[in-house]
């Protein structure tokens, strides 16, 4: 199940929490586009005959929603022409409601988009004001209902909890409004300050805090259980979903599939080696993206750490049967180190998987970083 993501990096403004490369650049759309054709034709060739059918096209960024229909169509025209996607694709693209309009979202379906992924991340105004978000709650309900009217039925959207200046109460209503429609998917990941961001400055200045620890667990648990109740499925750390509309792009990034990524910024993986485009929007629009790629061919160690930190973060976890085969040599010091995790009760063994337990799953980065091979 191969995938292709297309970076698209540019956003009106730029949100306060964000750390994406990105560019408010808007005029230089076109030339962008350009080389991103020239990329994926130049491509064609990136994917293993073993793993070369395309499951999924991913349009994240930035913001997808930025480009006009008829562009978006020419870039699934060249990916039908040189690559073999399957008839059966997921077709995924994320949005901001401001951008969006009845018009435009039926243009995404009829060229082909059959899922869509909402930049919502809160319905309240003051949180949206607050995270630099130019939309306000009218829009987004106004924007999951036209998605539908659109003909979209696989519709998810984004949500960020652990904001400073709120707490469960807030966030209790923000899973019950989303509740109010028949979304297929959320995405719901806890703000992270990050450095270089207006919160990071902010965080330097002593004027913005992350919450503690303890809380963040209640709000994680609070979204895992009311998430349950509503009938999604807590697939992976961050995401859920209903009716089994798991997200097939994120899922192959998960599992070690193939995946090509075009546009500054973007990264590939061809089973073996991982490629990176320099995230500089002009080198790409003057020079192409030859001019800034870079790769490196992972090491045994790396595959076996990444299929760790990938599969621990998932509910399936790793099969253990399938780390034997592909790296024995790490196996015996991984089982060794596993037990005491195990004995604690934040790890579990069932039928040749290792998995997070409900006391491990608030912590799971932590214990995989401890069981790294290093």
């Amino acid at each position: 199940m191969a995938g292709i993501y297309i970076h698209v990096p540019f956003c009106k403004s730029r949100c306060f929490y964000c750390d994406f490369f990105k560019s408010t650049k808007l005029q230089l759309r076109n030339q962008f586009l350009g080389q991103l054709l020239n990329e994926l034709s130049e491509r064609r060739d990136f994917f293993p005959s073993t793993d070369n059918v395309i499951e999924s096209v991913y349009f994240g960024g930035g913001t997808p929603s930025l480009i006009a229909i008829e562009k978006l169509e020419e870039i699934l025209n060249i990916i039908r022409k040189n690559y073999f996607l399957s008839d059966f694709a997921e077709i995924t693209i994320e949005a901001n409601p401001d951008d969006l309009n009845l018009k435009y979202l039926s243009g995404l379906r009829s060229i082909g988009f059959n899922r869509i992924s909402l930049g919502i991340q809160s319905f309240f105004d003051e949180d949206l004001t607050k995270m630099g978000r130019r939309h306000d709650s009218i829009q987004s309900r106004r924007v999951i209902d036209q998605t539908y009217n659109a003909g979209f039925e696989n519709v998810g959207i984004d949500l960020i909890y652990g904001l400073p200046w709120s707490g469960e109460e807030k966030f209790s209503q923000n899973l019950k409004i989303l509740n109010e429609y028949p979304l297929k998917h959320l995405s719901a990941y806890h703000l992270t300050i990050e450095p270089g961001t207006q919160f990071g400055r902010e965080k330097k200045r002593k004027k913005l805090f992350e919450i503690e620890e303890e809380q963040s667990e209640r709000l994680f648990w609070q979204l895992h259980n009311e998430a349950e109740k509503m009938g999604f499925d807590h697939y992976e750390i961050s995401n859920f979903c209903r009716d089994g509309l798991f997200s097939r792009h994120n899922t192959s990034y998960w599992t070690g599939k193939s995946y090509l990524g075009a546009g500054p910024g973007a990264h590939s993986f061809d089973g073996t080696r991982r490629y990176w485009n320099k995230s500089d929007l002009n080198q790409y629009i003057e020079l192409g993206y030859k001019s800034g790629i870079s790769n490196e061919i992972l090491t045994e160690r790396d595959r076996f750490n990444e299929r760790l930190m990938l599969g621990l973060r998932t509910k399936r976890g790793v099969n253990m049967i399938e780390l034997r085969e592909y790296y024995p040599g790490f196996m015996d010091n991984f089982e060794t180190h596993i037990q005491k995790w195990i004995q604690q009760g934040f790890l579990q063994q069932w039928d040749g998987m290792l998995f997070g337990t409900r006391k491990g799953w608030f912590v799971i980065d932590g214990i995989i970083e401890d069981l790294f091979e290093v």
